[in-house]
């Protein structure tokens, strides 16, 4: 009220300025005495102009005291009520996620819409957070502030990921126990995305947020250094600069709150080199650190340490959680296509082939293999129309950082289905190699260069396509990338896991090899078909002599990560083939 009754008000030299302060109604409101007494000492030394501007000054802090505890305490304040909003919002997440159990399709659809509504709730409340922040404390104390934000948000943030984790776990139960027929849909997978766009919209709304925040920052250090209602001894101490007293011919609000907020939380009043060699207020260079460079020069910003850590750091667990859902719906029905081939009675079959790899192409491959195929196929067309929305993309791109990593489960366990293990310290990067395959096609140079993909080629036709038609090719192939290699993995994994392989069956084995290898050449996804598929194919019905010769040779090589995986893949192959080394 007082900054309101204030605004833009004219104030003029008198006499009788600070004659009706009753002293004990300011003890009562908390105006401090030491402060009362110095400006009283000064007064009677300093020049009219300098007494006019005492009595300003103390004639608003009287106003103000009764808000100078909330001022000085604001964090800790609002962290009851911010809480409470919080645990409203964090009970209607967890009842939206488990509310979707059993519910099919159509939950899934009911919660997405919710999630959708439930997702952005947080960020008017840390913006009103600001801006009260603004208003009471005008920049000082901000880590306090910042901190409480930075709180509220992570943990909205954590509840959300869980959420997705659970509604995942929903739906792909739901659909894996459905039992062993084709029951794909495509609804499942637009569902899925459209969480994805969520977390997308989380992402980019911090980001925002963070941009505005650094941005009011910056005003604010701005606003601190001015001195219109500093007396001269002040000014001097501030490094603001000293003189003659000046009596403003108005004050706007801006200004007054700033000028409260300094008497009640900028103390003690120290002056701190910026790093140039000039000094400034302590709160002045705090709030520049924080801010940061100007929101002009962009490449600068992603120099600075986020003004939200751990909101950050939720919101790409939220984002791996996401990417999860959409993986595990994606890649649920190759999964159960492929869990329980290795038993399959058809690999001790012995016949009668030659065991040239030219004879599998006369075999059939088996319907396990064609319902993943023609599931990769059918993902295309699901993924597209989410693709084509511009503004639906956008949001879904924010978050697909990283997206390779929801398929390293099958990988690891065909490199320990190998008899392979990596360190924990090198897991993720030997991983990286082995699924991006570039690195293995030289172990394979003594081999027929035919089938097997050329990784490096680019593909320069398209170089004038629409750009929007570009980025939704993009993101599909993107999917079709990660669930591919999925069930390259998978593949791989339950091919080592075989316990014994006859001639007819390793012919049946190749089929089915060189079936999902020419689907993935079909889809025209940049690294598949993985060279791994090709070389094991060919493995399965090399004739005996060769095998071991291959293997001998391998000995001698430098045994690198990769090239121990693949040579332990050769004798897993020699040893189910009954073929002694």
């Amino acid at each position: 009220g007082a900054a309101d009754n204030s605004a833009d008000a004219t104030f003029h030299e008198n006499d009788g300025g600070g004659g009706g302060i009753d002293h004990n109604a300011n003890d009562a409101h908390d105006v401090e005495p030491t402060k009362q007494s110095s400006s009283s000492k000064q007064a009677k030394s300093a020049t009219p102009a300098s007494e006019a501007l005492t009595t300003i000054l103390t004639s608003f802090l009287l106003v103000a005291s009764p808000f100078r505890a909330y001022q000085r305490s604001l964090a800790e304040a609002e962290r009851n009520p911010m809480g409470e909003a919080a645990t409203m919002v964090a009970k209607d997440i967890r009842n939206v996620a488990s509310g979707s159990a059993g519910a099919g399709l159509a939950g899934l659809e009911d919660a997405a819409e919710r999630f959708g509504d439930l997702a952005p709730f947080m960020f008017p409340l840390a913006d009103a957070a600001m801006t009260r922040f603004e208003l009471l404390n005008s920049g000082y104390n901000a880590p306090a502030t910042l901190t409480s934000i930075d709180t509220l948000l992570a943990n909205h943030a954590s509840e959300l990921a869980i959420a997705m984790g659970t509604l995942s776990g929903n739906a792909t139960h739901g659909r894996s126990g459905s039992g062993g027929g084709p029951d794909f849909d495509e609804q499942y997978v637009h569902c899925a995305l459209e969480i994805l766009r969520i977390a997308g919209a989380f992402k980019r709304n911090l980001r925002s947020f963070e941009y505005s925040v650094r941005d009011r920052l910056r005003n604010l250090a701005n606003q601190m250094l001015d001195s219109a209602l500093e007396i001269p001894e002040e000014k001097a101490t501030a490094g603001t600069g000293g003189g003659t007293a000046q009596i403003p011919d108005s004050l706007d609000m801006t200004q007054i709150r700033t000028m409260l907020s300094k008497e009640s939380c900028d103390s003690p009043r120290t002056l701190v080199d910026d790093g140039t060699g000039v000094k400034y207020p302590a709160p002045v260079v705090e709030l520049r650190r924080l801010a940061g460079p100007s929101s002009k020069k962009a490449s600068a910003d992603f120099l600075q340490p986020p003004l939200f850590p751990k909101a950050l750091d939720c919101t790409s667990r939220l984002a791996r959680s996401c990417q999860s859902f959409v993986f595990e719906v994606c890649y649920a029905i190759p999964e159960r296509h492929l869990r329980g081939i290795s038993a399959l009675p058809v690999w001790k079959q012995e016949g009668s082939g030659s065991g040239a790899e030219e004879d599998s192409y006369g075999i059939l491959p088996q319907p396990f293999i064609t319902q993943v195929g023609e599931h990769m196929l059918a993902l295309v067309q699901a993924l597209e129309p989410f693709a084509s929305d511009k503004e639906a993309l956008g949001l879904a791109n924010e978050v697909m950082d990283g997206i390779r990593e929801v398929a390293f489960q099958p990988w690891k366990e065909f490199v320990a289905a190998a008899g392979c293990s990596f360190s924990d310290k090198d897991e993720y990067d030997q991983l990286n190699v082995l699924m991006d395959g570039k690195e293995l096609v030289r172990y394979f140079l003594d081999d027929s260069t035919d089938g097997l993909p050329a990784l490096d080629q680019e593909d320069d036709e398209d170089e004038e396509d629409d750009p929007e038609e570009k980025a939704t090719t993009a993101f599909c192939n993107q999917w079709l990338d990660v669930v591919g290699l999925a069930v390259t993995g998978r593949l791989l994994e339950r091919t080592m896991r075989i316990p014994r392989l006859g001639r007819k069956g390793a012919e049946h084995l190749a089929s089915d090899l060189n079936y999902i290898r020419n689907v993935f050449t079909a889809l025209g996804v940049s690294g598949h078909p993985h060279p791994l598929l090709g070389y094991i194919a060919k493995l399965v019905v090399l004739d005996e002599d060769t095998l071991r010769s291959r293997i001998r040779d391998r000995q001698s090589e430098d045994r690198g990560p990769a090239s121990e995986v693949i040579r332990r893949a050769e004798l897993r192959v020699a040893y189910v083939r009954s073929i002694s080394i």
